[in-house]
């Protein structure tokens, strides 16, 4: 037992307080970022700002970009950034949007012929929206490829 006798235990961490712990200090917590004093002796001077343009000159030095601008001029595109896939992608979707889709039978008045024009109808909705599927999915096909 007696072989642990010189072990203490402290129950505040490292550095807890910021107290100036040297012989003589008031105890009173330090500042980290102390105002420096000026030497005895000297005035400060106070220095007012010039008038700055309201308008800067654009570049008096010439383009800061000597290969073009990064992503080209603000306004040289209609569509920006749009990749050619997602062009291609887009023309697709718009193509199979507007393609007409079969007209409406016009009822006759006889109940077999009107079932029969209406059976037909269904069959050539079911061929457009295969067709406007089709249309589509090529067009993201291809526009991933191209990407």
């Amino acid at each position: 037992m007696d072989e642990y006798a010189d072990i203490y235990y402290v129950d505040s961490p490292r550095n807890a307080d910021a107290r100036d712990h040297r012989p003589g200090a008031s105890g009173l917590p330090v500042p980290y970022n102390r105002p420096v004093p000026a030497p005895v002796g000297t005035r400060t001077v106070y220095v007012q700002p010039s008038a700055q343009p309201q308008y800067a000159a654009p570049y008096p030095y010439g383009s800061p970009y000597p290969y073009g601008t990064p992503y080209g001029a603000p306004a040289s595109s209609l569509l920006g950034r749009v990749s050619s896939g997602q062009l291609i992608d887009l023309a697709a979707q718009a193509f199979a949007a507007l393609w007409p889709l079969p007209a409406s039978p016009a009822t006759t008045g006889d109940a077999a012929t009107d079932t029969d024009n209406s059976i037909l109808y269904m069959g050539a909705l079911a061929q457009a929206a295969k067709r406007d599927e089709l249309v589509r999915t090529l067009g993201h096909i291809v526009g991933r490829m191209v990407r």
